[in-house]
């Protein structure tokens, strides 16, 4: 097993000076023990966020309460505790010494054989904790000249975490594999003691394994969620105390045990079809609680099963046009760009709406490459984000009154004023200047647009959009130029807010007009 893999890697002597343990399907907190003796230092990078908190950490775990602000100080402190450790531990005959709560009863007692592990958890923060120069967290032993064993653990590979400027040496990876089903099984099987609690874990694991690979908390969060749903038409049973219900009183106390039939399973796994299904994509990204989806989908509440929609965020115009843009700038090529976005000369001087011809079928890609949908948002300049969005703005939003004449070719009180048969080139004058007048109220509500997509209102709807966690900076928050973003609303999301403001997203997506 992967654990005895961790405890062989660190109870060998001399230890590792850098492990990374690689844990994408367990939380933080159940990853395997460490050896029992030695000094060991376990933090995490969210509670330590600061390097005075994250230094004066690990020496309040080694038994040093002192507080340091720089490594400098770190260091010279930590070498002294050792070297004091060093001393105290040194014995000479038979004599027991005592080091860390455990004892050594053999001939010269070398303290240099006893281990020291710092073991991190959430270490892909460690980047915003001690900045761009974090790897020296890396080389503890080899900065301090003290024994020292790193664990850093987190849920995202080495090859994230990597430090930019290449300066730590290759860890020893360790990865951490999902727990088996019957790992996951002997835990939660004694969470009940009803007969039909086995046969609803085996349809849960048999459902959701196969799709993903939870950690064993959140398969029982979801399995709490469901076993309500999955119980609610039973009939009397002796097994009725076991879901917290009394055994009715015009029937023999207690009733008969429960007669589990094939019929049976079968009508509660279809009973249960329509809440597994809204577990994985409601429960398990924490969409909904557990409260509001068991109300939802209990049976015996309401004849219609349906989740209830999210409430409709309080957006803007303007910040609703920033999420299109910005969805379409994630999901799109740079190079498509011109092709769904360009302002192409019309019949009437107007814009041609998206890019060329459209072939119906969202998501349809090439044989061979899998669609961007399914591979996530990419981040984009904000350069980008800007002229996406002056070009939906320009297309799609509702002009002024002094402009609407632009859009639906208005005739003023002078042109209605002409002889019921005019000349040709009284004609020709009249259309002539009405062009020109619709060319000149084009002209002016592009540059609004463009003073609009410039200003600094604009620019500050960016960071309230990160705030609510539908934008993402990519790029450093303190770098100015060269601003990275991702959009973080999905299609559904995008779609809904594309037709309150009368948009076919359809029509600006590049996998849509393949």
């Amino acid at each position: 097993m992967m654990e005895s893999s961790l405890f062989r890697f660190l109870s060998c002597t001399p230890s590792p000076s850098f492990i990374y343990l690689h844990h994408p399907h367990h939380p933080s907190t159940s990853l395997p023990p460490l050896p029992s003796d030695g000094a060991i230092a376990k933090l995490d990078a969210v509670e330590h966020n600061t390097p005075r908190l994250l230094l004066s950490g690990i020496l309040n775990k080694l038994g040093q309460e002192e507080e340091v602000n720089t490594f400098d100080g770190f260091a010279i402190r930590l070498r002294s505790w050792w070297n004091d450790r060093s001393h105290r531990g040194k014995g000479k005959g038979k004599s027991k010494t005592k080091i860390n709560g455990h004892t050594s009863g053999y001939d010269g007692y070398d303290v240099d054989e006893e281990q020291v592990i710092i073991m991190i958890t959430k270490a892909e923060r460690l980047r915003l904790v001690l900045g761009n120069g974090w790897s020296i967290i890396t080389r503890l032993a080899e900065l301090t000249g003290v024994p020292i064993t790193v664990v850093l653990c987190s849920s995202s590979p080495w090859d994230h975490v990597r430090p930019i400027r290449g300066d730590a040496f290759e860890p020893v990876h360790i990865y951490l594999p999902p727990p088996s089903k019957e790992e996951i099984l002997s835990e939660l099987l004694p969470c009940s003691r009803h007969p039909l609690w086995p046969r609803f874990l085996d349809l849960l694991l048999s459902t959701i394994l196969p799709i993903c690979s939870p950690p064993t908390s959140e398969i029982h969060y979801i399995s709490m969620s469901l076993w309500p749903i999955y119980t609610a038409n039973l009939p009397p049973h002796s097994s009725m105390n076991h879901l917290n219900l009394s055994y009715p009183k015009s029937s023999v106390n207690p009733p008969r045990e429960l007669d589990i039939t094939i019929k049976l399973l079968t009508d509660l796994k279809h009973q249960l079809s329509l809440s597994l299904a809204a577990s994985i994509e409601n429960l398990l990204p924490r969409l909904t609680g557990t409260h509001e989806f068991k109300n939802a989908l209990l049976p015996r509440v309401r004849s219609t099963r349906t989740l209830p929609k999210p409430p409709s965020m309080e957006l803007s115009l303007v910040e609703k046009f920033l999420l299109i843009a910005g969805y379409a700038g994630s999901y799109n090529p740079p190079k498509s760009d011109i092709r769904l976005f360009g302002r192409g000369a019309g019949e009437h001087g107007k814009r041609k709406k998206g890019g060329g011809t459209r072939r119906a079928g969202y998501g349809r890609t090439r044989i061979g490459k899998v669609p961007q949908r399914l591979l996530g948002p990419k981040p984009f300049p904000i350069d980008r984000l800007l002229s996406l969005f002056s070009s939906l703005y320009a297309e799609h939003a509702s002009r002024p009154e002094d402009l609407q004449a632009a859009l639906g070719g208005e005739s003023s009180s002078e042109e209605d004023e002409f002889d019921w048969l005019p000349t040709v080139a009284e004609q020709a004058a009249k259309v002539e200047k009405k062009r020109k007048r619709e060319s000149e109220r084009e002209k002016q509500w592009d540059e609004n647009v463009d003073e609009l997509a410039m200003s600094t209102k604009l620019w500050g709807l960016i960071p309230q959009l990160e705030s609510q966690g539908l934008m993402k900076r990519i790029s450093p928050s303190d770098r100015l130029d060269n601003i990275m973003l991702r959009c973080e609303i999905d299609y559904e999301t995008a779609k809904s807010i594309a037709k309150e403001l009368k948009i076919t997203l359809d029509e600006y997506l590049y996998e849509a007009s393949m």
